[in-house]
C-alpha cells in the first residue's frame, strides 16, 4: 500500500476554551488546515515546530520519541490541539518535531475519530460500521455492580 494523505484541520483548543468563556473572540481562534501523512504506525499526531508556534500550542511535557531511522529523541509534547476530519474531531496532544518532516496523523487520533485507511482507494475514511459519527470502544467495561449484579 502506498502513502495515504489527508487534509485535516488543527485548532488551538485553549483558544476554543477561552472563546467559550468570553475571553477570546471567535475570529481570533488559531487554526489551520494541513495535509498530513496518515501513519497508523505513529502513536500520536506529530507536527513541525513552526506549526506549533503558528497555532500557539504550549508545552505540556517532554517525551521520548522513536524516529523511523531508529534513533530516539526527546521532544516537546504540546497542546491542547483539536484535530478535525470531516464531521469528526478529537482533542489531545501532539509531538513537536523539527521543521522539514511531514505532519503525521497517528493511531491515537485515528482511533478516537473512528477513522480507517481504505487500502483500495488509499484514503482516510470514516469507519463504515459507524458512518454518521465516531464510535469509541470500551472493551472490558461492564455495566454490572461491584458484586456482578446489574
Amino acid at each position: 500500500m502506498g502513502a495515504v494523505h489527508a487534509d485535516i484541520e488543527l485548532t488551538n483548543y485553549g483558544d476554543v476554551i477561552l472563546e467559550r468563556e468570553g475571553v477570546r473572540e471567535t475570529d481570533t481562534i488559531r487554526r489551520k488546515t494541513v495535509r498530513v501523512l496518515v501513519d497508523s504506525g505513529a502513536t500520536v499526531l506529530c507536527i513541525p515546530e513552526s506549526l506549533r508556534e503558528e497555532l500557539g500550542l504550549g508545552t505540556i511535557g517532554r517525551r521520548l520519541v522513536g524516529i523511523a531511522d531508529g534513533t530516539v529523541q526527546e521532544r516537546d509534547l504540546v497542546g491542547p490541539v483539536e484535530v478535525r476530519f470531516g464531521n469528526r474531531n478529537t482533542v489531545g496532544n501532539a509531538v513537536a518535531m523539527p521543521d522539514g518532516g511531514e505532519i503525521l496523523l497517528g493511531a491515537v487520533q485515528m482511533e478516537e475519530m473512528d477513522l480507517l485507511i481504505d487500502p483500495l482507494k488509499q484514503e482516510l475514511i470514516p469507519n463504515p460500521a459507524s458512518p454518521e459519527r465516531a464510535r469509541l470502544m470500551a472493551v472490558g467495561f461492564t455495566l454490572h455492580g461491584p458484586s456482578g449484579e446489574e
